[in-house]
């Protein structure tokens, strides 16, 4: 081999595995390894977050704030970033960040993952900071086998599918929860009765939706779908019971967070919607891909974007 074919073949192996070293960066990779890609893909803002000046003092805003909500680094990375003037804030360890987006104040919360966590970080935060809205948005798996690995579904209404009423069964007879169950819905409270009472679903802000929608008519490089989404301390992966909660309840998708904080809204009476894009959908590939959590904050952004000149600068 001459000199010049040598260096050839060394720039052609390098760009090769170059190239292939992105492409394992970027592709989706197997959903049984989901969540240390997601604290990976996270990673990055940590370092970040804890470079944020600490507030002083109480918060204050002339204007009601909107509230973001994401569980995890990856989720609120490209929000708090977004943000002008941030400030952070901690309430029993949760970090809230505070600042202005189209000038106009938003506060992010990293309300950590599941329902609990999501339900405490929320009603915190409608404390201490009055939102006059809430978006909870980010990832999620499809139960949907029409939507593909980064499509987004706007949460139209949201429902605990653990909250269900089982049928008596005696020993020996299986433990199939899909036979005869119904849901009993979770307790939230109902300003017309002045009392607590089960909602099976909690339906959307209708004036958020309509703006979360038209963002979506006008932009079409995201591939958005309006649906219902299922909320549980679970992920799963049987395609059967997967199956059951699509036909039965018309889940689009499932995650940890969205019913917990509308119970929540629904309750203080604040505005709520729920945002999620698949990260993954095991009914038609094993396949996981968190990054798709970015394109989630770049839609939620331009929603909020005109929720502000549309609706609360009018």
């Amino acid at each position: 081999m001459n000199l010049k074919k040598f260096f050839a073949t060394i720039c052609a192996a390098t760009l090769f595995f170059t190239t292939a070293s992105a492409q394992a960066e970027t592709s989706p990779q197997n959903i049984t390894n989901a969540d240390d890609l997601a604290d990976a893909a996270g990673d990055s803002a940590e370092k970040f977050y804890l470079s944020l000046p600490k507030a002083k003092g109480d918060y204050k805003s002339r204007q009601r704030p909107i509230l973001i909500e994401g569980a995890m680094n990856v989720e609120t990375e490209i929000l708090v970033r977004a943000l002008k003037n941030p400030v952070t804030y901690r309430e029993l360890n949760y970090l809230f960040v505070a600042g202005t987006y189209k000038n106009y104040p938003v506060v992010i919360v990293r309300t950590e993952q599941g329902m609990a966590n999501a339900a405490a970080s929320t009603a915190l935060a409608i404390k201490k900071f009055n939102p006059v809205a809430v978006i909870n948005q980010g990832t999620s798996g499809g139960h949907d086998p029409a939507l593909n690995i980064g499509d987004i579904v706007i949460g139209a209404s949201s429902f605990d599918y653990t909250a269900i009423k089982a049928p008596y069964s005696p020993a020996g007879a299986g433990t199939d929860l899909t036979f005869q169950q119904e849901m009993r819905g979770t307790y939230a409270f109902d300003a017309a009765s002045g009392k607590f009472q089960p909602y099976k679903k909690y339906l959307a802000d209708p004036t958020l939706l309509k703006v979360a929608e038209g963002v979506a008519a006008a932009n079409k490089n995201f591939n958005v779908v309006k649906g219902t989404i299922g909320t549980g301390n679970a992920w799963l992966c049987n395609i059967d019971y997967i199956n059951f909660l699509h036909e039965t309840y018309g889940s689009s998708c499932e995650e940890m967070e969205t019913s917990c904080v509308a119970q929540i809204c629904q309750t203080a009476g604040v505005p709520f919607i729920g945002i999620r894009i698949l990260s993954d959908n095991i009914t038609v590939t094993d396949e996981y891909n968190p990054d798709t959590a970015k394109t989630a904050q770049d839609f939620v952004l331009l929603v909020v974007e005109d929720y502000i000149r549309n609706v609360l600068k009018k």
